[in-house]
């Protein structure tokens, strides 16, 4: 099982280049109702909402057309980012795919979600709305960003979509409840500890 997570995909991205694509491990995924435990490697953790999809069949080079077909179902999740770190990059690995650093929430099969693909996913920070992503703000719809991942690499059953969003980031604190919705059901609840 492999994580693929895509950066830069909204339509307001001023970069005109493709969408950003990471791979993760798979102990990058942090389960809902598990405490996410701030690391000391660095001064910040920051969270962004994201969107997930589930995955469920073998494919490659998959036409856009046929998309629909490789994943069943969507959760919403967050990703976080290490920030200030000392001695290392932008970009490096260890600053968004270290252990945890996917607070993936429970999916919901994609025809329960009632406008899907025109999803919408919400972050809660103690109960309060921090932010809110709709997939008709994404450049590339999942069709056909399963499409350009597959060129690339082999999808697999259990591999897992990550889009993240482009809304602002919130930087993590001890003692916070972290929730997210997708299509206000709820998804995912992580205690930062």
């Amino acid at each position: 099982m492999k994580i693929i997570a895509i950066k830069g995909n909204s339509r307001n991205n001023r970069q005109q280049h493709q969408p950003e694509t990471h791979l993760m491990a798979d102990s990058s995924l942090l389960l809902s109702n598990k405490p996410f435990f701030l690391p000391d490697f660095a001064e910040q953790f920051v969270a962004r909402l994201s969107i997930a999809l589930h995955i469920n069949r073998l494919g490659r080079n998959i036409a856009k057309r046929f998309s629909s077909r490789y994943f069943d179902s969507v959760a919403a999740c967050v990703a976080v980012e290490a920030c200030n770190c000392k001695g290392m990059i932008d970009g490096d690995a260890r600053t968004n795919a270290f252990d945890g650093a996917i607070m993936l929430g429970n999916f919901f099969s994609a025809e329960k979600i009632e406008e899907f693909p025109a999803a919408t996913v919400s972050m809660l920070i103690d109960g309060q709305e921090t932010g809110r992503y709709s997939t008709t703000d994404m450049r590339y719809g999942f069709d056909e960003l399963i499409e350009q991942v597959s060129n690339f690499f082999t999808l697999k059953m259990g591999d897992i979509l990550v889009v993240e969003s482009n809304m602002p980031p919130h930087t993590l604190t001890i003692g916070e409840t972290l929730t997210a919705t997708i299509d206000n059901k709820e998804s995912l609840r992580i205690r930062i500890k």
